[in-house]
């Protein structure tokens, strides 16, 4: 949370912790990111400067979340999955970074509500393509292709491998109304990102 202050005609932004901790990450991992993995996206003026936007990304590694929030001009909040929040450190660490849990055998209404609420305060969310609530939302999205991640950390990996790491965002206009199409669309798509050089 962020809170403004006048002092005459000097306004000072108190940054909180949360919004600390998510900035200080950031950029931490943006520059390890530069350095060892040859980092580049193209596409970010299809993320919208204000508000509410979902993107829709492939997923193969644990890189993932971080890839994508280091790639996007503004602030995202992840849908992970539940199991991540078991351990402590690594739940109080999620909660800072703007995560948020997701149960995967059941439709999480938690989850679902989470979604819209910060869809509502003009949030930027990010999630795996889900065809239901995409119809639903009624919001600008954007389809996310990374590259790379699997290669640098695959699934089961203990230490990453310095392969180069691309991300690129394309606009995406809601198809139909129905379902099926919607998904077929957004895994074309991606299909087409993940191709383009």
């Amino acid at each position: 949370m962020q809170r403004k202050r006048q002092y005459g005609k000097i306004t000072v932004e108190f940054v909180g912790l949360e919004s600390m901790i998510y900035f200080l990450s950031k950029y931490l991992a943006l520059f390890l990111l530069k350095l060892f993995f040859r980092f580049r996206v193209r596409g970010q003026v299809a993320i919208p400067r204000r508000g509410p936007c979902l993107i829709l990304s492939n997923h193969s590694s644990y890189l993932d979340p971080i890839v994508i929030g280091c790639a996007s001009p503004r602030r995202i909040y992840f849908v992970a999955k539940e199991e991540l929040f078991r351990n402590p450190v690594a739940r109080f660490f999620l909660h800072q970074l703007g995560a948020f849990p997701l149960r995967r055998k059941e439709v999480d209404q938690t989850a679902v509500k989470k979604i819209f609420t910060l869809l509502r305060e003009g949030k930027v969310v990010c999630l795996f393509p889900e065809g239901t609530l995409l119809l639903k939302a009624r919001v600008p999205v954007v389809i996310a292709g990374i590259r790379g991640t699997h290669e640098s950390l695959p699934r089961g990996a203990k230490f990453p491998r310095f392969s180069p790491i691309r991300v690129t965002f394309s606009s995406w206009a809601l198809p139909s109304s129905r379902v099926e199409e919607t998904e077929l669309s957004i895994r074309r798509e991606m299909e087409v990102l993940l191709r383009d050089e």
